[in-house]
């Protein structure tokens, strides 16, 4: 899924309607605009998706601009092609600054965590019925900062044992400080936020400062955070074995990528053994973490210019990456490349078949003011010492491109980018 311009009247990069696609095994559907914001004029920009165990896709988005509201809407992932198969879109958050990020767990529950314009501070949501009603929003408090930093680019994880990890990006421009926590209890609390980067004159040169940071959460506690380091946009990673409490000493992966080239994430994905995947521009660039080291870089594909890249894995070990090419001057394209791992093969899931929905699903109104959650302190993080590099082969050596006119799996593109 991603969002796409079509009209002239809104300004360039900034998408109105949502396009989908999907492969059927053998090719890429026609894409089709499925979804638009209920009211007139809205937009309808950097969506999220995920699919429950029921064979349900789910997505949000928002509207832009400094009122952006955060819509949702669902349709079965079968027959997610039909717009007459979406429910109706409705509004569960505003005040979105840019992107928003969902997830599910294993019994379904759906999580929502958005950066508020509003309040300067994360947001969370949660879901135990499916989409069909929202709980109250719950802030989470970043601690001590300036009155000019603010919440970005919120992304969210759960762990084997069902524990949430969360991590944002403090603001404004390159970069103040990268943050986590999580939460024990499907979301109603919060540990106090942990800064797992800082700027700092010494560590970061003119124009840079911690960015962008992910999470991936691989088995029960091993946890993955990636982010745009020192001193420029190094790709930085600390990983934590007891889920969460500590963290290794900062290591990188990637080190082609230095002096510049910010477009939002360092995607992650583990595959069937557990074995963590990253992915970054610009060439674009695939790595894999072997447990005590990355593996030297893997162009994936011989395109550059990559951004806003996405990963995910099917079957337990077949990658699928999407990345946006932008060139100045040139229309932007998105093109697909999947990469084979080393990973045991997991039995196919079947998606249930689903008649087209003949009546709009109908949705509790949540109360949209913000209520702090109660932060117990935790003890900082003792860092340990992690080990070196152990390099091995990548996943796509000797695959192919290809050029789409947009696409999406079980991830986004948005024509919108940052740098």
């Amino acid at each position: 899924m991603w969002s796409q311009s079509t009209s002239m009247e809104r300004p360039a990069g900034y998408g109105d309607t949502l396009y989908y696609t999907r492969w059927d095994g053998k090719k890429w559907i026609a894409p089709v605009d499925v979804l638009v914001s209920p009211e007139a004029g809205f937009g309808a920009e950097f969506p999220d998706i995920t699919i429950t165990p029921d064979g349900t896709l789910h997505a949000i988005w928002g509207t832009g601009g400094i009122n952006s509201r955060l819509y949702y809407s669902r349709a079965p992932a079968c027959c997610a092609e039909d717009p007459r198969n979406w429910s109706k879109p409705f509004m569960i958050g505003i005040g979105v600054n840019e992107t928003s990020a969902l997830i599910h767990d294993s019994r379904g529950r759906l999580y929502v965590m958005y950066a508020s314009l509003d309040t300067k501070e994360p947001i969370f949501l949660r879901s135990d019925d499916g989409g069909n009603t929202w709980s109250k929003p719950v802030r989470l408090v970043s601690g001590i900062r300036q009155s000019n930093e603010y919440t970005a680019y919120t992304r969210l994880a759960v762990d084997g044992r069902g524990v949430l990890h969360a991590v944002w990006t403090v603001m404004p421009f390159p970069g103040k400080r990268v943050v986590y926590a999580q939460s024990s209890d499907q979301g109603m609390t919060w540990t106090d936020p942990t800064s797992i980067d800082e700027y700092s004159p010494e560590k970061y040169l003119e124009g840079f400062g911690p960015f962008l940071i992910d999470v991936e959460a691989v088995g029960e506690q091993e946890i993955h955070l990636t982010w745009d380091g020192a001193p420029t946009v190094e790709r930085h990673h600390v990983w934590s074995r007891d889920g969460g409490k500590t963290w290794s000493e900062p290591d990188t992966f990637i080190p082609e990528l230095t002096g510049g080239g910010r477009a939002l994430w360092n995607d992650m994905v583990a595959d069937s053994q557990n074995t963590l995947h990253a992915v970054s521009i610009k060439q674009p660039w695939h790595a894999q973490w072997l447990g005590n080291g990355w593996t030297p870089s893997t162009p994936i594909g011989q395109r550059g210019f990559a951004e806003n890249m996405r990963i995910t894995v099917s079957e337990g070990y077949i990658l699928h990456v999407v990345w946006l090419e932008v060139v100045e001057g040139i229309p932007s394209v998105v093109y697909y490349n999947r990469g084979i791992t080393q990973a045991p093969p997991l039995p196919q899931q079947t998606l249930p078949p689903s008649p087209l929905l003949e009546t709009e699903t109908q949705f509790a109104s949540p109360s949209l003011s913000p209520t702090d959650t109660f932060m117990p302190t935790i003890v900082n993080p003792i860092p340990s010492k992690n080990a070196g590099t152990n390099p091995a082969l990548g996943a796509f050596i000797s695959l192919g491109v290809v050029s789409l006119f947009l696409i999406g799996i079980v991830f986004w593109i948005s024509r919108k980018h940052s740098r």
